[in-house]
């Protein structure tokens, strides 16, 4: 009986430590979409002033399970109303972290993927409409590989070549712009993603 009580204290104070961590709101979809969705918003306001690797140190002491998925979201600092980052970890032994920045209307405006353990990661950048902007690989914060940059009219326009220091090898640029597969089915979204937090 004593070891019941005991488990049944532990487990309350457990509980009441990790949801101490963070609060949870609700985001209504307006239309043309719709949905709700429960955001876990850590106490860490973001501006730019914020970097990824912050966030990530500050969700890795969160509690969680081993195959778990951990997701965590930020408010903007200068509007409490407005979602300004999710971040995801998960895969198996949590190896990958996603982290997806908002611009203030709804839509999206930087997309990371990182591994964990590695200053290697992959980012697609959007302008405010949605459209893809540039996308490519990062290693030790300098631009490696291939680099793809598009204009607001979803045509490529330049392509990057870097060597793994981060030098600019080549660059290729496209007058007129051509069509590209990355942004053939994107839907642009001018008016952004209208939603409310409470």
């Amino acid at each position: 009986m004593l070891r019941k009580i005991f488990f049944i204290i532990s487990l309350t104070l457990f509980v009441s430590g990790v949801s101490a961590q963070y609060s949870v709101k609700m985001l209504h979809r307006l239309p043309p979409a719709f949905g709700k969705y429960k955001l876990k918003l850590i106490s860490m306001p973001y501006d730019s002033t914020v970097k990824d690797s912050d966030i990530i140190n500050c969700i890795d002491t969160l509690p969680s399970y081993l195959f778990g998925v951990r997701t965590y979201d930020l408010m903007y600092k200068d509007d409490s109303t407005r979602l300004a980052i999710i971040a995801n970890e998960h895969g198996m032994f949590r190896r990958k972290f996603y982290i997806t920045l908002y611009w203030k209307n709804g839509n999206m405006k930087r997309s990371v993927i990182y591994k964990r353990h590695s200053r290697h990661f992959i980012c697609y950048n959007y302008y405010e409409n949605e459209i893809l902007s540039s996308r490519g690989k990062y290693r030790n914060n300098h631009k490696i590989g291939r680099w793809i940059y598009v204009n607001t009219g979803k045509k490529k326009i330049r392509v990057e070549h870097y060597a793994s220091d981060g030098t600019l090898k080549k660059t290729k640029k496209f007058k007129p712009p051509r069509g590209t597969f990355a942004t053939f089915f994107t839907v642009a979204r001018p008016e952004g993603q209208p939603y409310i937090v409470k």
